[in-house]
């Protein structure tokens, strides 16, 4: 029996040491358990942001303006109005007397083209800027056609040539063609229609005396004066100038003339020409004698008075026509004239530029003629101008 006690003392042993390794055994799975969890807790990585669910949003439109209500009555009644176009109005900077920045007037709408439109135009003229001035920048104070009151520049008015002061026809009166049409479409027989002769053979020898007396007494004349600053009218609606002058209510918009009149100074001595484009006339005078006749071509009153010289287009490419040298000398004052009118009506559209010589203008490209500084008028139907002047004064 004592011969055994050491096998139980091995077998004790043994039963101890495999119960020790069962509890090492559990003690290092927790032990990694543990180590695990606190690692997945303090490191555990976060979370991926959830996706954004959108909706959609009913838009109710608003409601359509209501209808305007229909003209009461006149020529208005029968013609559906046309909403004003927004225009893009450009900064206008203060015009230096002689400068060398680059200047071109060109107008890209031709009588032709203004023509072809006058189903437009005559609705424009029911009720829109172009009759009333609002929206076209050329009528009231400030007019392309003048400034009213004590403005500097050449003095002006305008001449009916279809009528008398008392209001009775003459023989440059509408035809009925002309009547039932309007102001603002051309006749097709205009060229060839005795009143445009008329037109034509008053203006030709009243522009050989400039004798205010043939007009004066024998012509509607408007009571409005106003003074012309610049010759730069855009080609817009002939009608415009009845309103600047403030006689739209009396002259229908065909066979006017508009006469100008004052002593201007030139800023350096030198020979001056004018260079200058008129639909459909514009004429100028200095001292007594035509230095430009700017007229349409198949509308000139007095060739004579220009030289034979390409010197550019004006717009809808035409030519623009060069007028003769004459000498001016600083300080001294020289008398001058222009001669602006319509003939068939539709649309109207003047410039006139001077060149000094020796300034080497390029062709087209020449100084706008001012007298007192005035900014040039804000672009219109696609035309655009430079800023390029020569200054005169007003004796």
């Amino acid at each position: 029996m004592h011969a055994n006690a050491p096998n139980q003392k091995k077998q004790v042993w043994r039963e101890r040491l495999s119960r020790s390794g069962y509890f090492f055994g559990a003690l290092l799975f927790h032990l990694i358990a543990f180590v695990m969890l606190a690692t997945f807790v303090v490191w555990r990585a976060p979370e991926p942001p959830g996706l954004a669910e959108f909706q959609s949003v009913k838009l109710t439109p608003p409601p359509p303006p209501p209808p305007a209500p229909p003209p009461s009555s006149g020529a208005a009644a029968s013609n559906p109005q046309f909403e004003p176009q927004p225009m893009v109005v450009p900064v206008v900077t203060p015009m230096s007397a002689i400068t060398s920045s680059t200047s071109n007037f060109k107008m890209d709408v031709s009588k032709a083209l203004n023509q072809a439109l006058n189903h437009i135009s005559q609705q424009a003229a029911q009720g829109t800027g172009l009759s009333n001035g609002a929206g076209s920048g050329l009528t009231g104070m400030g007019s392309a056609y003048g400034d009213a009151g004590t403005g500097v520049g050449l003095a002006g008015s305008l001449y009916d040539l279809k009528q008398t002061p008392d209001g009775q026809p003459t023989d440059m009166a509408e035809n009925a063609t002309e009547k039932s049409i309007g102001a603002n479409v051309v006749d097709p027989g205009f060229g060839s229609s005795p009143q445009a002769a008329a037109q034509i053979s008053f203006l030709t020898n009243f522009v050989k005396q400039w004798n205010m007396s043939d007009l004066d007494g024998h012509y509607y004349k408007s009571d409005q004066t106003l003074n012309l600053a610049q010759v730069c009218i855009p080609d817009v609606l002939s009608q415009e100038a009845t309103i600047a002058f403030h006689v739209q209510d009396k002259v229908v918009a065909r066979r006017w003339i508009a006469v100008y009149r004052g002593k201007i100074i030139p800023p350096e001595n030198g020979n001056y020409r004018f260079i200058g484009l008129g639909d459909d006339f514009l004429v100028v005078n200095i001292d007594g004698k035509n230095v430009l006749d700017g007229s349409f071509q198949s509308e000139r009153i007095d060739p004579s008075a220009d030289v034979n010289e390409d010197v550019g287009q004006g717009w809808s490419s035409l030519p623009l026509a060069c007028g003769q040298w004459v000498h001016m000398r600083a300080g001294v004052a020289s008398d001058m004239q222009i001669l602006i009118g319509e003939g068939p009506g539709g649309a109207s559209g003047f410039v006139l530029m001077v060149q000094k010589q020796g300034d080497n203008s390029s062709p087209g490209d020449f100084p706008v003629f001012q007298i007192g500084r005035k900014p040039l008028p804000i672009p219109d139907m696609n035309m655009t101008m430079g800023s390029r002047t020569i200054l005169f004064k007003m004796k």
